[in-house]
């Protein structure tokens, strides 16, 4: 990727890295080609049933060859100027990583652990931050995603391995209070020394799986979560239905 300041051009050698399932989402494969190919950074993906050894895998690949690797996740829409702010954010304020403010599938809330709350997490579960947190260029964080993530591979390199690691809750059971992957990385990758950022200023598109009704009056279509209709097996109300 070249890197222009004043009348200087640095090559800062970046490779996009990608854990993905055998069949994809082709709208995200076709924007995240305009996104990188202008910039010069090839995709590599790794295909498997365990994100995180894939993810692994493909990130030792270049961990030597490359200052900076670009995560992605197979449904995060991101533009070619996002993935530029971010680079420039991630040199400007020396991240060890950096990525954008993407929210949960289904949920709204965003993709992120506050500083300081994984260690001491609120007691009722949840919290705010002020307005002006927002207006800050990049806020430190304890966790973020892996959807259009800029990680240092100096970073990395003082990450003692494993990268990713799932493990059980206490009953040995995989529902709440399990550590997944994503979690496990974060949480070592901070005890290595290293710092991870979200921007505020740059938003990631989660994709969704939505169904779509036809409107009771059949002029506006109604949408609905596909989990929703498989949890419970029937359309949402404002439908169009005939009474029998």
């Amino acid at each position: 990727m070249l890197v222009k300041v004043g009348n200087t051009n640095v090559d800062v050698r970046v490779e996009a890295v990608l854990s993905v399932p055998r069949l994809g989402f082709m709208d995200n494969f076709f924007t995240w080609a305009q996104a990188l190919t202008p910039l010069g950074i090839r995709p590599t993906k790794v295909t498997g049933a365990f994100w995180g050894q894939c993810l692994q895998r493909v990130m030792e690949q270049f961990v030597d060859e490359a200052e900076y690797l670009v995560t992605i996740d197979y449904d995060t829409f991101f533009s070619q100027a996002d993935l530029e702010h971010l680079m420039a954010l991630a040199m400007t304020f020396q991240c060890d990583a950096v990525t954008g403010l993407q929210t949960k599938r289904e949920d709204g809330r965003p993709m992120l652990t506050l500083k300081g709350m994984m260690e001491n997490p609120p007691a009722e579960g949840s919290t705010q931050v002020p307005r002006d947190w927002f207006d800050a260029p990049v806020q430190e964080v304890d966790t973020m995603h892996f959807g259009c993530t800029v990680i240092s591979t100096a970073a990395l390199k003082r990450t003692p391995k494993p990268w990713f690691l799932g493990t059980p809750n206490e009953q040995g059971e995989w529902g709440d209070g399990r550590r997944d992957d994503d979690i496990f990385f974060w949480e070592n990758f901070r005890k290595a020394g290293n710092r991870c950022f979200v921007s505020p200023r740059v938003i990631l598109g989660h994709g969704e799986y939505m169904v779509t009704w036809p409107g009771e009056q059949l002029q506006q279509p109604v949408y609905q979560h596909a989990t929703d209709y498989v949890t419970h097996m029937k359309p949402p109300e404002g439908v169009w239905k005939v009474e029998r």
